[in-house]
């Protein structure tokens, strides 16, 4: 029989013990917290690799079970590298992005890219020069000299067509006809002993004098009618020397603002391109800013434009899209819920007048826009389980830009998107 006796454990060794005293801290709260896998060291070398290779397609998968901290060490690695490169010299380029008003294509919002904090300054100066055109426009326009300007042109078109109406009352008088006035407009009434002629008194008449008076009325008629194309003709005329005036008279001002922010921006092209725009839109449309002296608004538009739903200031508006000018480093972005908007950006919508408006004011960037030019972190499931989403998020990668657009509108759950805007080149490197 075999002796057992050998393989007895006594019952203080059944368990193990810890001995404190091997420990040097106090308590748990005193230790750094580890930022790595235990253990996993082909997954770090693959993240390392992943993180360091700067070429299009080098993203990164991370499997494993939940709750096991694959976010939290991804980020960890990536603050590791970002400062090991920053430390070798290494300066990552992380731009601002702004939306602008497109003068040729209204519902193709224009993108521009900005070097860190410019877009902010730029928003700004065109805020800026909106404010000193209202403020000297409206100056310029309460002159003196502009009044007796514009008195002047008024006076000539009224001479003007004083004078071919009453050429035209003249012959209507000699030929026995008086022009009155009505709600209709002008009106021939045949004359007798100087005094309106009642339709009974006309159809007491002998039939050749009748006839007579018709035909000298109908030649009559088409005199007034010439004169009264003449008249509407001064008008336009007067109305085109007015517009002249102003331009003439707004020109120097608008110049004067806008070459103090073009040469500013001058190394911008697309800046550059944008405020020559602006300008020429601004002389066309120096009216805008009388009525905003007149103070006649409603809803913060001018009386003339609210019917049209329209902002006649909204050209000046500079949409910050995506503001890096407090961004340390390449941003790091982590999106726990990666819906469509919230990954891809949205175009918000403003009721009015008994519909929704949207303009480039109301783009919205998404994870994806604000992640530019670092990191992107994402949970694989929620990624594969949003509709739409995994589908688009392939083809960022593979164009290497973003368009903001709205995925239900072929289902006919929303109303149709009025703005399709140009889309946003990205550089993103993105973790799974």
């Amino acid at each position: 029989m075999m002796d057992m006796s050998k393989y007895e454990v006594p019952a203080d060794k059944l368990r193990w013990r810890c001995d404190p005293g091997v420990f040097e801290f106090e308590c748990t709260k005193d230790l750094a917290p580890l930022h790595e896998f235990i253990g996993q060291d082909r997954a770090i070398r693959a993240i390392e690799f992943g993180l360091s290779m700067n070429r299009d397609g080098y993203n990164i998968y991370l499997a494993g079970l939940t709750g096991t901290g694959k976010t939290s060490v991804a980020k960890a690695y990536i603050q590791r590298l970002i400062k090991e490169k920053e430390a070798q010299g290494e300066v990552y380029r992380v731009d601002d992005w702004c939306y602008i008003h497109n003068f040729t294509h209204t519902d193709r919002p224009q993108i521009l890219e900005l070097p860190r904090g410019k877009g902010r300054e730029f928003r700004d100066g065109v805020s800026n020069l909106l404010e000193k055109l209202k403020k000297d426009l409206v100056k310029a326009f309460s002159s003196e000299d502009y009044k007796a300007q514009r008195k002047s042109i008024a006076e000539e078109s009224q001479r003007r067509q004083q004078k071919l109406f009453d050429e035209v009352k003249r012959e209507a008088h000699e030929k026995g006809f008086a022009i009155q006035m009505s709600p209709m407009g002008a009106v021939l009434v045949a004359l007798a002993k100087g005094k309106p002629m009642t339709q009974e008194d006309f159809l007491a008449l002998k039939e050749p004098v009748r006839k007579k008076l018709e035909a000298t009325r109908a030649e009559l008629l088409k005199k007034l009618q010439a004169t009264l194309e003449m008249a509407q003709d001064a008008d336009r005329e007067t109305a085109e020397k007015v517009q002249e005036n102003d331009r003439s008279i707004a020109s120097f001002t608008i110049s004067r603002l806008f070459d103090s922010l073009t040469k500013k921006y001058s190394g911008y092209e697309r800046i550059v391109g944008y405020l020559g725009d602006l300008k020429a839109y601004t002389v066309d449309n120096v009216d805008i800013f009388k009525e905003e002296e007149k103070g006649d608004t409603v809803l913060g538009m001018p009386a003339s434009h609210i019917k049209r739903g329209e902002d006649p200031f909204l050209p000046f508006q500079v949409n910050l899209f995506v503001d890096n000018s407090r961004t340390e480093g390449p941003p790091v972005v982590i999106e726990s819920n990666p819906n469509y908007a919230n990954l891809f950006g949205k175009t918000e919508r403003r009721f009015l007048l008994g519909g929704y408006i949207s303009d480039h004011t109301m783009l919205k960037p998404g994870a994806l826009q604000l992640a530019n030019g670092g990191y992107l972190l994402l949970n694989a499931t929620d990624v594969l389980t949003n509709p739409g989403v995994w589908p688009a998020l392939k083809r960022a990668i593979k164009t290497k830009e973003v368009c903001i657009e709205e995925p239900y509108e072929q289902f006919g759950l929303i109303a149709p998107q009025a703005l399709r805007p140009l889309p946003m080149p990205v550089e993103v490197k993105i973790i799974l």
